[in-house]
């Protein structure tokens, strides 16, 4: 494409890529200079160049200026994004497009709508568990994709025929602007959790409502009434649907049943009355589930269609994800304190006469304040707690342990470093009624080294295995 085309009275020199980095090659390339949260792209411009670029868009002062097209905005950014969306044909026109905000459950919910929409069509993916579309699952370092990088993506994905996509975003995409290059029709705020680290080191209202204030009119913006986000964000939309428990809510949430089999719920919308059943787990997937429902609804699909659906919708890898059909096992991967309680609620819940017990994950790096929070939650709602790594025995495991051991109240907890191990002995010790909530890796296959990662086959490997196990010695047994 032509650089006139992109830039009015540039010259007719062509432009083969976009690019943001400028450590790679980027022959005949436009390099756009970002100022990032670490680095700026103003200092990289000679760099850029020496790996083939041709043109440069930036917005302060430079003190010098190597052989390039120097083209100056006012913000790089938002020319990137118009630049984009030329360069790559308007890759947002023809794919209708899902972006999940919150600090948990946004995974839960773009799964759910991934699958229902699969099997209607064609829907991709972007968020924590990589790139996904038309049976594709490609790795990525981030929860989303920087604002060039999204566009590109869409844009392939439209080209192999996807006509839905769902994107998850967290408060580091909302401070760098990655998702102001995609113009959603939907966009989804789950739930709340003050005690996450994504919630505590930024600023993160200020990220979202500035991202919502950047949507178009006609943009459905979807809130959970029951958690604080409402309240915090309403006044930044014009067009939004509620859904939860309360009565002011849009689509209600009314008579929950919670067991080892799943959830049951009715939907009240417009006095209609639906009734939802699934085997996913916990109260926090009826809210996950309602907001997929709620989403799809508002766009058109047949609400009736949807809850049929919903019935069957596979677990998502690793949340609330139960692993034997006999065995009450679930594997969560809940790292702050409120997703942390909110399953150990759950366990209580379904437990009636029989135990909870729970494989609880200790990082090196936990403060004695977390640690104290843990072990209160343990001693409040686990009959059994089982302490274990979610590090390498190399980072000192038995040293993190041990300092648990001032905060324990009693004496139903037992220190197990080998997370594999850990998981066996909860195994061995329940019996076919108890709980057993293995927590902190969900779909993880690794363990953190320090410097590094060590492999590991994952909660759900293990879980299988020794449940295998121990039904292998039963029959033998019999």
């Amino acid at each position: 494409m032509l650089l006139s085309r992109l830039f009015k009275g540039a010259p007719d020199i062509e432009i083969e890529q976009l690019s943001i980095d400028s450590r790679h090659s980027m022959k005949n390339a436009i390099f756009f200079c970002l100022d990032g949260i670490k680095y700026d792209g103003h200092d990289y411009i000679k760099e850029a160049i020496d790996n083939g670029a041709v043109a440069i868009v930036y917005s302060k002062e430079l003190k010098e200026k190597h052989k390039a097209i120097y083209v100056k905005v006012s913000n790089v950014n938002n020319t990137l994004t118009k630049v984009a969306n030329i360069f790559y044909n308007n890759p947002n026109e023809g794919i209708e497009k899902f972006v999940i905000l919150g600090n948990y459950g946004r995974c839960s919910v773009a799964s759910f709508l991934n699958d229902y929409l699969n099997s209607v069509s064609s829907c991709g993916y972007i968020g924590i568990l990589g790139i996904r579309y038309k049976g594709l699952e490609l790795n990525s370092s981030f929860v989303t994709l920087n604002i060039l990088d999204n566009l590109k993506m869409l844009d392939t994905m439209k080209k192999n025929g996807v006509h839905y996509c769902t994107f998850e975003a967290d408060a580091s995409s909302l401070n760098l602007q990655k998702l102001d290059s995609i113009s959603p029709e939907c966009v989804i705020y789950t739930c709340t959790s003050r005690s996450s680290s994504e919630f505590q080191t930024n600023d993160y209202y200020t990220y979202v409502r500035r991202y919502l204030y950047t949507l178009e009119n006609d943009t459905y913006v979807i809130f959970n009434v029951d958690d604080e986000s409402f309240n915090e964000l309403k006044d930044c939309v014009e067009n939004y649907v509620t859904y939860g428990t309360s009565t002011i809510a849009d689509f209600q949430i009314r008579d929950v049943t919670i067991s080892s089999n799943g959830i049951a719920y009715r939907i009240v919308h417009d006095g209609n009355s639906y009734p939802v059943r699934s085997k996913v787990q916990g109260m926090v997937n009826v809210y996950n589930l309602t907001a997929a429902i709620v989403a799809l609804a508002v766009k058109g699909n047949d609400i009736n269609e949807v809850i049929s659906y919903m019935a069957d919708i596979p677990y998502v890898d690793g949340v609330m994800e139960r692993v034997d059909s006999e065995y009450n096992v679930i594997v969560d991967s809940a790292y702050d304190l409120s997703s942390i309680e909110e399953i150990f609620h759950y366990g209580a819940y379904v437990k009636h006469k029989n135990k909870v017990i729970g494989v609880v994950s200790i990082n090196y790096s936990d403060g004695d304040k977390r640690l104290e929070k843990i072990m209160d939650l343990c001693d409040k709602y686990l009959d059994i707690t089982i302490l274990t790594e979610n590090e390498s025995l190399d980072s000192g495991v038995m040293e993190i342990l041990e300092r648990c051991d001032r905060f324990v109240r009693n004496k139903r907890t037992i220190y197990v470093p080998l997370r594999s191990q850990a998981i066996e002995n909860g195994i061995e010790i329940m019996n076919s009624k108890d709980t057993l909530l293995i927590i902190g890796k969900g779909n993880e296959r690794f363990l953190s080294m320090g410097l590094g990662r060590e492999f590991y086959y994952g909660d759900k490997h293990y879980a299988v295995k020794y449940i295998e196990k121990r039904r292998r010695e039963e029959n033998e047994t019999v």
